[in-house]
Order: structure tokens, then C-alpha cells, then sequence
């Protein structure tokens, strides 16, 4: 990472601080910023991952309540905080903390606000009234994707505000390889290896992977494997699924993995099947990064990620379980064409969502803001 952004105590606020992608958002920024010159702090609500890692890792770290009902007392604790530890900016991850952020703003005058969207979804009424009322005050207004763009000022944020910057990762030189999974599996060389790694949320659309899958079986006589490593509420619901249709050696769920990196590198190509609220995936950027073609509905930055400039993968409409089998069984009969993809997930990470230079993009508009 390059240096020369100024020497600024930067807070990071985030309500959960679980294991999804705002943390592993949260936690890059925190891990690079000492190298571009500034000092990160962190604030969050509900303990879990990522507070532990923040904490191992020395970052100073405050715990308070964010629920709407403490949200005067966590503005004025906030604004106690910064002003006692000389912080320059808040840097807010989901709309409630933002507002309390602002809140803290009001009663500390110099403080500054930038919120990152990572979200695509469309407000009601009284939540638009919110980002028509509360944005205006941020200094700026990160979007990780163009439709997230798009939604925030649907959502009512000004556009002027708004900076899209999107999520990155550390780029590797080659696609890496394991057979770790296909021998815990036990599946042979022959057999071609899917993975999805993704919560058993409703907006994962789990259910139309299966039905994919099922008509992907009919579509191909060569023996496939698609595993998904994640949890959630939906698990046992899909694994239900899964044996109605047939399908448990086709379909294998992993359950929560630390081990996200073999998985993919024992993979043959990356699938995304989610219906809304998709940002820019971490967990695609992954399997970019490990030069694995991609098949992923048409939802939030996964074009950005698969066909915008450099094409990677293939996008199909959200729900269209037929299209999306046969976007996977034209990739498992044409090798070059995986070859072909594979080499430009690889080049395109590097290209457009090299983590150094997007966090450095992320740390001057902290600078940028500064009055």
C-alpha cells in the first residue's frame, strides 16, 4: 500500500460484529489503514469474530448498545469517545449506525461521517425519510456498486454524496489448487467440483439452487458435486429439498468452514444463486481469486463482478433455475472456455478490485472530507 494519507484516527462502527462481508470490510480497512498513516478504532454492539480478531489485534475497541432505544445514550458515549481519543471520522457500515453517528456529529462539531451502503435494497417509506433526512449531513457516501448507487438515491441519499468504491481483495499471481475437499468428500478426478459459499437466508435463494441442480442433472451425464458451506435459519429446510429432489450426492452441505480457501481451490467453477440484497460479494471476489469461472444471478454488483469490462463468468435473471442450469452445463462442457474465464477472474481482480488500492481510494475521502 502506498503511504502519504494523513495521520487520522479513523472509528469503525458496526452493530454485529459477526463473520459476514461488512466485517470482512471492516476488518481490511483496519488492517491497512496503519500502513497508509492513520490509527483505527472500532465500535460495535453485539459482540462475536470480528470484535475478537479487532481486539487480538490491538485495535482500540468500545462496546455499547446501538438498538433504537439507546440510541440518544450511544450517540452522546460516541461522541464522549471520539472527543476523548482526538478521532477524526466515523466511519459507519449500516444505516442505524450511521443515524447514530450523525447524531454523535451534532453534538461534536469537526467530527466527520462516511457511511458505506453494502446493501441493494429498495426502502419503504418511513426509511427514505430517514436517508432523505440523515445523508445530506454524511460527508460522503460509499457505494460498493453501481446498482448500489442507483438504490441509495432511490433510497433519497443526494447524489453528489455518493463515491462507488468497490470492495476488493488481495490479488494473487495464479490460480491456486488443493484436492483437500475431493478427498474428504471422496470423489473422484472425473467428478466436477461446484461450490457456493453462502448463509441459508431467504435471499440466498437456496431453494432455486436446488431446482438448478435437478435440472442440471437431466442436462448432463457427467457426475458433478455442488458444495455449499455456510449456516443459517433455511439449512435444514434445504437439506429437506435436497433429498425430495434426489439429490444428496449432488449436493452436499459443508455446514460453517473456516477453510473457505481449499474449498475453493478444489473447485471447478463458483455459482451465486441469490434473488436480492447482494452487494459486491466477498465470496465471489474469493473465487475470482482463485480463478474459478462464475455463474451468478443478475443481483446487485454480481455483473460488475462477472461480465462488466472483463468477462468471468455467466449471469442469468434471479429465480430462473433452467437458465441458471444451463449457464453451469455449457461451462462443464467446454474446457477452454473455463480455461478462458478462469485466466480473466484472475487478471480482473487484479485489475479492478485489488484490495490496496480500493482501501487507499476508501482512506482519502477521509481526507477529502476534511473541512
Amino acid at each position: 500500500m502506498k503511504k502519504g494519507v494523513a495521520r487520522l484516527k479513523v472509528l469503525y462502527l458496526v452493530n454485529f460484529a459477526g463473520k459476514a462481508g461488512i466485517e470482512k470490510y471492516v476488518q481490511n480497512l483496519t488492517r491497512l489503514l496503519p500502513e497508509a498513516g492513520g490509527t483505527p478504532y472500532f465500535a460495535y454492539g453485539v459482540p462475536g469474530p470480528l470484535s475478537e480478531k479487532l481486539e487480538e489485534a490491538g485495535v482500540p475497541s468500545l462496546r455499547l448498545s446501538l438498538e433504537w432505544k439507546n440510541a440518544l445514550r450511544a450517540a452522546r458515549t460516541l461522541a464522549d469517545y471520539c472527543r476523548e481519543n482526538g478521532i477524526d471520522v466515523i466511519h459507519a457500515q449500516c444505516p442505524r449506525e450511521n443515524v447514530i453517528a450523525l447524531m454523535a456529529k451534532k453534538r461534536l462539531p469537526g467530527l466527520r461521517v462516511v457511511y458505506t451502503e453494502h446493501f441493494t435494497r429498495r426502502c419503504g417509506a418511513a426509511w427514505r425519510m430517514l436517508y432523505r433526512i440523515f445523508t445530506p449531513r454524511d460527508d460522503r457516501v460509499i457505494a460498493v456498486c453501481n446498482e448500489g448507487r442507483d438504490v441509495l438515491i432511490a433510497n433519497g441519499c443526494r447524489p453528489d454524496k455518493i463515491q462507488v468504491i468497490y470492495n476488493g481483495i488481495e490479488p494473487r499471481a495464479e490460480r491456486p489448487r488443493s484436492d483437500k475437499l475431493r478427498r474428504e468428500l471422496g470423489l473422484s478426478e472425473d467428478v466436477f467440483v461446484i461450490s457456493c459459499l453462502a448463509r441459508f437466508d431467504p435471499e440466498k435463494d437456496l431453494d432455486m439452487l436446488v431446482r438448478a441442480l435437478a435440472r442440471l442433472k437431466e442436462l448432463t451425464d457427467r457426475p458433478f458435486c455442488c458444495c455449499v458451506a455456510g449456516d443459517g435459519p433455511l439449512m435444514e429446510d434445504i437439506r429437506g429439498k435436497i433429498a425430495a429432489a434426489g439429490l444428496e450426492r449432488e449436493m452436499v452441505l459443508l455446514g460453517y468452514r473456516t477453510d473457505a480457501a481449499d474449498i475453493l481451490a478444489s473447485s471447478d467453477l463458483y455459482v451465486c444463486s441469490s434473488s436480492r440484497n447482494e452487494a459486491l460479494s466477498f465470496a465471489i471476489l474469493e473465487a475470482m481469486n482463485s480463478g474459478l469461472p462464475l455463474v451468478v444471478t443478475d443481483v446487485g454488483g454480481n455483473r460488475d463482478l462477472a461480465e462488466t469490462q472483463i468477462v468471468c463468468g455467466s449471469v442469468v435473471p434471479p429465480g430462473d433455475a433452467e437458465a441458471f442450469a444451463e449457464a453451469i452445463a455449457a461451462l462443464m462442457a467446454d474446457g477452454a472456455l473455463r480455461e478462458e474465464r478462469s485466466a480473466a477472474a484472475l487478471r480482473k481482480v487484479a485489475e479492478r478490485f485489488d484490495l490496496n488500492k480500493l482501501a487507499l481510494s476508501v482512506f482519502e475521502t477521509y481526507e477529502e472530507t476534511e473541512k
